[in-house]
């Protein structure tokens, strides 16, 4: 139950999807490609079910609850580390070109 509760990739990326549409996109983003956007969101939806279908083998499979939760914490820390580097990279604790490239327009 704590695994759904705490899974965001698939809510969000089936927002994203459903707010944001082709006509929109092509108005605000007219040098970005529509279909890299559904793509990306897509993928973004499947590391969600991914997410719970490891978490769902991990309880299957294990004997006792405490490995239980450490797992599904080392699984949570996985999967927030594409955040965690992306907040450094825009703080400049990387590389300057790496501040660059997350803090354009589209970041």
């Amino acid at each position: 139950f704590i695994a759904l509760l705490m899974e965001v990739e698939i809510p969000t990326g089936l927002y994203l999807l459903k707010r944001i549409s082709r006509r929109y996109f092509l108005n605000t983003f007219p040098e970005l490609n529509y279909s890299q956007f559904v793509c990306a969101n897509a993928l973004y939806v499947m590391m969600g079910y991914l997410f719970l279908i490891n978490v769902f083998l991990i309880v299957i499979f294990s004997d006792n609850v405490m490995v239980i939760f450490f797992d599904f914490i080392a699984l949570q820390f996985i999967q927030q580390l594409d955040g965690i580097a992306f907040k450094l990279a825009r703080m400049r604790m990387l590389s300057t070109s790496m501040k660059e490239a997350t803090t354009r327009r589209y970041f």
